[in-house]
């Protein structure tokens, strides 16, 4: 019943080739931002003054006293901070061939 029916698995004009394939993997990401840095700077002036007033009377009756305290500023010091370093870029894809 097969015996005069055949298949032709591949017609007389193909011909089997080899082809190359071949690129250039993608590029690495980009780095991340560098972390926020704050810095502050402190002054406290905060003096403990004991004020002793002493006053003597004359024949007059009349007394006098002064009291004063003075007490220089406060004065901070400069602040500096630095911020977190940026992350790394990520890496590139793979190329091919």
């Amino acid at each position: 019943m097969f015996k005069e029916q055949y298949v032709e698995l591949l017609p007389a004009r193909t011909t089997m080739q080899t082809i190359t394939v071949g690129g250039t993997g993608g590029r690495g990401g980009a780095g991340g931002n560098g972390g926020a840095a704050t810095a502050m700077s402190v002054a406290i002036n905060m003096p403990i003054v004991t004020q002793v007033a002493l006053a003597t009377s004359t024949g007059t009756g009349t007394a006098l006293a002064d009291n004063a305290a003075l007490v220089g500023g406060a004065i901070a010091g400069g602040a500096t901070a630095t911020g977190g370093a940026g992350g790394a870029g990520g890496a590139g894809g793979a190329g091919i061939g």
